[in-house]
């Protein structure tokens, strides 16, 4: 290329960009053989934006933004005729990332509040597009405010649950107490997954790690709750979290995942001045990433002990981003360390979720035909809530025989045949068990239990009703083979459904919980029974010459 057309090209360019050029010539010249990539447009068209907003309303905020998407425009140039394919793609999205946020203030700007859904159904089809590239994985519609009663409390409150598995604590959201919330969960369990979906719920398909926490649609989210593994600290296992390194570990990833969200306390001296930026009572944010927060985790010897330290990272991230969260709940093993437990509830209330509480709880004291002791956690930013999760009365107990419909006096193994010790009469191993009593905990081997007495096997309905989900309960498996294995081991880590039911009934202020709870169970192990209940009462409320179509006993709660 000559002197002459070098000239040209520079003098063509846009007053902005021949602001910002380094070298008018090489600028021109790289721009030049970059033009028409889509990356390079994409970047060109919100510096556009930018520059004609800045224009606009002068401020030097805005110029600063304005500015910096010009050198996006010339960095993304180069990018591609250097062949840096991933770098241009990053400018790229990085420049869309900006025009979407645009876009979306613009349409909170313009005229009176409109639901989502009437803000969606206004869009032209390329607005649409660029706002549902924009909110994914999320639901487009989570980038509008939710919709508000006259006291301007949420009608549907929106929750996120993370590691949400095949459902087990939606479920009891869902269908026992039927409240009103929109709920999305977040699991990378394929086949959890699916099971998930064909219930009815909505689950993204991602590792929780990889999402982020700030994304703008978590703005409007009012709780947070979350499972995390448990193989780390329960007893069952190798039990790699309570190793005091791991735990150490843990503590401090909580204490850096504080100071990154801008939440760690300044203590400041009596008669002391205030450190600039510190008048809110914290630091300044850190200049860590969410990332860079977690890789000293990557040290562990069980990488799932690590995630409890997402039970303060999204929830201080979503605060951060200038979120809306009320409350955070989280479910764990009862042999969760003390101190992890502390570290957390810590964070939480330093960043102003002033109550907090914890329980550990046994799903056969909610109704469940197994035993599932768990630590329940939560923290408010309001008050302590008014609803008791202890029930008043004691729940029904329903046995492993009459899940499997056997008679009484038998014992089932969980460990396969084992000899007999002589002495006690009893299988070697402690495998041998009345079906008299509530079962175990379920666990992924649960598939091979079976009669002491005739070897019968408990079948997937029997497994899920004994953690307290219906038998006909999807069951989906992604992978080679049958997955006999991997769909049991879906239903031994849900939440029991009757014990979400209890902690959210307190969380979301239905003081009808426990009714709720008990019609589920009653539908779930004594069906027939729970039908002549419905009967009698449809018989108490309308007269004998009206006729009644049967109705589910659980909708008549």
């Amino acid at each position: 290329m000559n002197e002459t057309e070098a000239g040209e090209r520079a003098a063509a360019l846009p007053e902005w960009l021949t602001d910002v050029a380094e070298d008018r010539e090489e600028d021109a010249a790289a721009l030049h053989q970059a033009a028409g990539h889509p990356d390079l447009a994409e970047c060109r068209r919100t510096a556009d934006l930018l520059a004609a907003f800045a224009r606009a309303h002068p401020d030097d905020e805005v110029d600063g933004w304005a500015l910096h998407a010009m050198l996006r425009v010339i960095q993304c140039a180069y990018a591609v005729v250097d062949g840096e394919t991933e770098e241009a793609a990053e400018c790229g999205r990085a420049a869309k990332g900006e025009r979407a946020a645009m876009t979306l203030d613009r349409l909170e700007s313009e005229g009176p509040a409109a639901t989502a859904a009437e803000r969606l159904v206004a869009l032209d089809r390329e607005t649409y597009e660029l706002l549902h590239w924009y909110a994914g994985p999320w639901p487009v519609e989570w980038l509008f405010p939710p919709a508000k009663d006259g006291r301007g409390r949420v009608l549907r409150p929106r929750i996120v649950v993370l590691f949400t598995g095949p459902g087990g604590l939606t479920h009891g959201i869902l269908r026992i107490l039927r409240a009103n919330v929109d709920i999305v969960g977040v699991d990378l369990n394929p086949g959890a997954v699916a099971t998930s979906r064909a219930a009815g719920h909505r689950v993204i398909l991602a590792d929780v790690t990889d999402l982020d926490p700030e994304h703008p649609c978590l703005q409007h989210v009012t709780g947070i709750a979350l499972t995390p593994p448990c193989q780390a600290y329960n007893p069952s296992g190798l039990r790699k979290g309570h190793y005091a390194g791991a735990i150490d570990l843990i503590e401090r990833t909580v204490l850096e995942a504080a100071a990154a969200a801008g939440f760690h306390p300044v203590l400041t001296p009596e008669g002391g001045d205030v450190a600039p930026g510190c008048e809110d009572g914290y630091a300044p944010r850190s200049r860590m990433s969410w990332d860079e927060v977690r890789e000293p985790l990557e040290q562990l010897e069980d990488a799932r002990a690590g995630l409890m330290a997402e039970v303060v990272i999204w929830p201080l991230a979503m605060l951060a981003r200038g979120g809306s969260v009320e409350w955070v709940a989280v479910e764990q093993s009862s042999a969760l360390p003390t101190r992890i437990e502390a570290a957390l509830m810590d964070r939480l209330s330093e960043a102003g979720w002033h109550t907090t509480e914890a329980f550990t709880l046994d799903a056969v004291d909610y109704g469940s035909a197994s035993h599932r002791r768990r630590r329940l956690m939560a923290a408010y930013r309001g008050e302590r809530p008014f609803v008791d999760l202890k029930p008043a009365e004691p729940f029904p107990v329903t046995t492993f025989a009459q899940v499997a419909g056997w008679p009484a006096g038998r014992n089932y193994l969980t460990r396969g045949n084992r000899p007999v010790d002589p002495v006690t009469g009893r299988a070697k191993g402690g495998s041998s068990r009345s079906a008299d009593l509530p079962s175990t905990c379920v666990t992924a081997t649960a598939y091979g239990w079976a009669c002491a007495e005739t070897g019968e096997r408990i079948t997937l309905e029997d497994i899920s009703r004994l953690v307290g989900l219906p038998g006909d309960y999807p069951a989906h498996h992604v992978g080679r083979g049958r997955g006999v294995r991997n769909l049991t081991q879906q239903r031994a880590d849900i939440v029991c459904p009757m014990v979400a039911a209890a902690l959210f009934g307190r969380i979301l202020g239905d003081p009808r919980w426990e009714a709720k709870a008990r019609a589920y169970v009653e539908e779930l192990y004594r069906p027939a029974k729970a039908q002549e209940a419905e009967q009698m009462l449809l018989r108490k409320l309308f007269p004998p010459h009206v006729a009644v179509r049967n109705t589910p006993w659980l909708q008549l709660v």
